[in-house]
């Protein structure tokens, strides 16, 4: 009888092959049997397949397609960084950040754009000797300047580098998308005609980290609290019309507002300038605004009880020539799970 090139496979995943049990795997996820296929990868990471530790650690780390079992994740991310895997190294760059290791962040990087990781290459390259970084100095500077009390919105001057503007410009452009509403929902009847690109830990880096984190320090709301990073591209003639930022109570929600709270503040950084229009502007202030690359925009979205502040409603503006490019923060009241 001819053995079929499956069950060759499944024996050869049996017999203790780690390559074998990898490609099991990724076969099996292929046909949506997720929980087999994390078994598999178990007994290739503990075999010591450094491909296989790095996908099931952070698999694990974020409970994508694998139970939520971050601390066991970072275990694995970090066994595969240790044989020398550059993505590993890479994302434990980012996990460090997450825990306020810097050193260890910028050692992780270091090592990763060593081994020929082309974006820790290109990070390292903005940031000069990753040796020489310095969190406190970075998180140095950060006070908000409150111009409105009610709402309290503020603007926080030459906020990031320009140099990260473009980073985060360039790291956007391949995911754009069109721009979607709460719920997940598309955007509709031209209430919001941008696009955006979404970032979650596993696609974030090292720079970005860093903005995040001064975002916390800047607004005095753990990192934790943050969803996941967002950029924003408006074309000529695109807008997001009148609207709030926090979300409204209602049954749907009801589960959502008890785990991880009220978005609590927004923070808005621009990204460049040659473009007209485009300000962010607050009907019930009669007042807009519009930042160098580099500056940000902070404003609560609830009032000084929590409660959600209808006087926040506000608009982006459309643009009237050239592109705009922002950085958009929501920010929780509780942490929010790592996606």
């Amino acid at each position: 009888m001819v053995t079929s090139e499956a069950e060759l496979l499944q024996q050869r995943a049996e017999s203790g092959d780690p390559g074998a049990q990898m490609t099991l795997a990724i076969l099996l996820d292929n046909r949506g049997m997720h929980e087999h296929a994390v078994n598999w990868l178990r007994a290739a990471a503990q075999g010591g397949y450094s491909e296989a530790q790095y996908v099931l650690g952070a698999r694990l780390v974020v409970g994508r397609a694998a139970p939520y079992e971050p601390e066991e994740g970072v275990k694995w991310v970090s066994a595969a960084a240790n044989q020398g895997m550059p993505e590993a190294q890479a994302l434990m760059s980012v996990l460090a950040t997450m825990a306020g290791q810097w050193t260890e962040a910028t050692t992780f990087m270091r090592d990763a754009a060593s081994g020929g990781d082309e974006r820790a290459q290109q990070q390292v390259a903005l940031l000069g000797d990753p040796a020489r970084f310095d969190a406190r100095q970075w998180d140095s500077l950060t006070e908000v300047k409150w111009l409105h009390q009610a709402p309290r919105v503020g603007v926080l001057e030459n906020f990031i580098p320009a140099s990260f503007c473009a980073w985060l410009v360039q790291r956007a452009k391949p995911k754009l998308q069109s721009a979607q509403l709460k719920g997940g929902a598309a955007a509709q009847a031209g209430h919001r005609t941008n696009s955006g690109a979404g970032f979650s830990l596993l696609e974030s880096d090292f720079i970005m980290q860093m903005i995040n984190a001064r975002v916390a320090d800047a607004i005095g709301i753990p990192l934790q609290n943050q969803e996941p990073t967002n950029v924003l591209h408006y074309k000529n003639g695109e807008e997001y019309k009148p609207h709030f930022d926090f979300i409204t109570a209602s049954p749907t929600n009801t589960a959502e507002l008890a785990a991880v709270g009220q978005r609590v503040a927004t923070v808005l950084i621009y990204l460049n300038d040659g473009y007209q229009g485009g300000e962010t502007a607050f009907p019930t202030l009669n007042w807009s605004f519009k930042g160098k690359p580099g500056d940000a925009l902070v404003f609560w979205n609830v009032d000084e009880a929590g409660a959600p502040d209808r006087r926040t409603l506000h608009a982006g503006a459309p643009v009237t020539g050239g592109e705009k490019w922002l950085y958009s923060k929501w920010i929780r009241a509780n942490p929010y799970p790592i996606l």
